[in-house]
């Protein structure tokens, strides 16, 4: 006979939303040009040419993975507090106390 059996780890996916969201802050910290060297640091125009070539696209595709990982840490956190309610919901309907779920519902607040 099947297993119908579910569970979540609210604390793991909390952990993980966190996570992506500190590495979305790193990467807005730090911008590519503080990366690349300057014209002057180079100092002949074909190279530099490239180089601004390079950077412009590192930069370009930087700034739409922080976009994407922004997004995913955003839903991931969504998705924790949808749990973490349902959760809640469904103890309190069983008359029960669910501690873990309170906390990471605080957490999330």
């Amino acid at each position: 006979m099947p297993s119908y059996d579910f569970e979540v780890d609210l604390q793991v996916l909390a952990e993980a939303a966190q996570g992506l969201a500190e590495a979305v802050q790193l990467f807005k910290d730090k911008d590519v040009e503080d990366l690349v060297p300057s014209r002057s640091d180079i100092g002949h125009d074909v190279v530099w040419d490239a180089v601004a070539e390079f950077k412009d696209r590192w930069e370009q595709g930087m700034n739409n993975l922080t976009g994407d990982v922004e997004e995913m840490a955003g839903r991931l956190g969504k998705i924790v507090m949808n749990y973490a309610e349902n959760d809640q919901e469904g103890a309190t309907a069983l008359g029960v106390v669910a501690a873990d779920t309170q906390a990471v519902v605080l957490m999330g607040r």
